[in-house]
């Protein structure tokens, strides 16, 4: 398999990988909370969220619209055609 496939696949495990993690940490906490609302209504932990809006992270630059994605694909399609290689 060429190189890009195998990067493909690699980041496409890694991300369902990451979701998985972020679920189950989901789920451990909301265990938790049921636990709580079961046993204990009244010692039920307060609300904390895990960022505050002063902290958020700088906007992100804008996204590119489809066509330059596509011109941009062509174009690295175009370089790789021309350093020669397998296939054909």
């Amino acid at each position: 398999m060429p190189r890009e496939i195998l990067a493909i696949l690699d980041g496409y495990g890694r991300a369902r990988r990451t979701r998985h993690e972020e679920a189950r940490a989901l789920n451990h906490d909301l265990a938790g909370l049921v636990a709580y609302a079961f046993h204990q209504p009244g010692d039920m932990p307060e609300y904390t969220p895990l960022s505050t809006p002063a902290a958020s992270p700088a906007p992100e630059a804008p996204a590119m619209s489809t066509e330059a994605e596509i011109e941009q694909v062509r174009g690295f399609f175009m370089a790789m055609a021309m350093q020669g290689g397998e296939g054909g």
